[in-house]
């Protein structure tokens, strides 16, 4: 039976959280109440379960259960857990049943009434323990001092996809990232996933870096950044070309309906023939005969 209760401290949760939206913090705080209440402060290695247990019904609550499993949970033997979380349910038990031992000692000596005897009488109190500083870790992906101006530490493929980013933004005249933070780190790994990986998300570059729209050819003088491509929604309409530049229609080319003209040749390379003429044939002049003279 788990543990009727946890420690949350609001300061280090919200540094490491503040950068969540509405949904992602309410699934990891569900998250974290599911692993607390399963056996081993662990959930299975299985989305479907994991959705199901959540209640995440919907492809974007779906998306932002895997962008917090990748970036607070660990797997490892076909379990899901947080380390954190893991630490605390460890501290939390021990001092529990430390108590609940103390508190038999002492009800055994005051049955007996060895009131002279130093032995605890102490209850297993629901009390949080003692609040523990977390280790600085530095995180993956900063920019290192020895690195070129768009370069990251080449520790990972996500790594290496930022630096990938940073070489078509100073191509195309986007804004270059300089900081990999953890919420960056989740939704540039997510995008990989969708695309196949590093060969895929150059060739998603390559098609932002040729649309007019995404390097501010637009009544605004937008241009795309690290955020935009990342993001979810804009990532979909990029690779499915939404972004694509459109080619123009030629003059006429509404009077022929769409269909392709002898002047269309020279664009679609095929052969064409002039249609039939619906103009009916001009009129031949009549022969006179006979009549008075």
């Amino acid at each position: 039976m788990s543990l009727p209760y946890f420690n949350l401290y609001p300061d280090d949760f919200e540094a490491d959280t503040a950068h969540l939206t509405l949904l992602e913090d309410g699934i990891y705080n569900r998250l974290l109440r599911l692993c607390w209440r399963t056996p081993g402060c662990s959930v299975p290695d299985d989305e479907a379960w994991i959705f199901r247990k959540l209640r995440a019904r919907t492809d974007e609550e779906k998306e932002a259960v895997r962008i917090i499993l990748d970036e607070f949970f660990t797997r490892k033997g076909g379990k899901i857990f947080n380390s954190r979380l893991i630490k605390e349910w460890s501290t939390a038990n021990d001092k529990h049943e430390k108590r609940k031992k103390a508190g038999s000692k002492g009800g055994i000596a005051k049955s007996l009434k060895i009131n002279d005897l130093d032995i605890s009488n102490a209850k297993a109190l629901l009390k949080q323990p003692e609040p523990e500083p977390e280790p600085d870790i530095e995180p993956k992906g900063s920019l290192s001092p020895e690195d070129d101006e768009v370069g990251f530490k080449p520790v990972d493929e996500i790594a290496e996809a930022a630096t990938l980013y940073n070489l078509a933004a100073k191509e195309s005249g986007w804004p270059q990232i300089k900081n990999l933070s953890k919420s960056r780190r989740a939704a540039l790994k997510a995008r990989l996933r969708e695309c196949g990986g590093i060969e895929g998300w150059r060739k998603a570059l390559s098609r932002a870096q040729a649309s007019s729209h995404c390097c501010g050819q637009n009544d605004r003088g937008w241009t795309a950044n690290f955020d935009f491509l990342t993001r979810q929604s804009s990532f979909a309409k990029l690779i499915e070309g939404n972004f694509d530049d459109r080619k123009p229609v030629m003059p006429g080319a509404g009077s022929t309906g769409g269909r392709i003209t002898p002047s269309d040749n020279w664009q679609t390379g095929a052969t064409v023939h002039s249609a039939p003429s619906t103009q009916p044939p001009p009129a031949k002049p009549r022969t006179i005969t006979g009549g008075r003279k």
